[in-house]
């Protein structure tokens, strides 16, 4: 059991990391968002559910 714990942390830390560094992830929602004149809630709202 102590495996499994140890690879599932592992996958979220290590995919949590890649998102925030990879700009190709959250790019898109700050143009729409100057574009569209979105809110900054609304933008935040958006880009958690995509």
């Amino acid at each position: 059991m102590n495996d499994i714990y140890m690879l599932l942390v592992t996958a979220i830390s290590l995919g949590f990391i890649h998102t925030l560094l990879g700009p190709d992830h959250y790019l898109p929602f700050i143009v729409l968002r100057k574009a569209r004149k979105w809110p900054l809630s609304k933008t935040l709202w958006i880009t958690f559910f995509a």
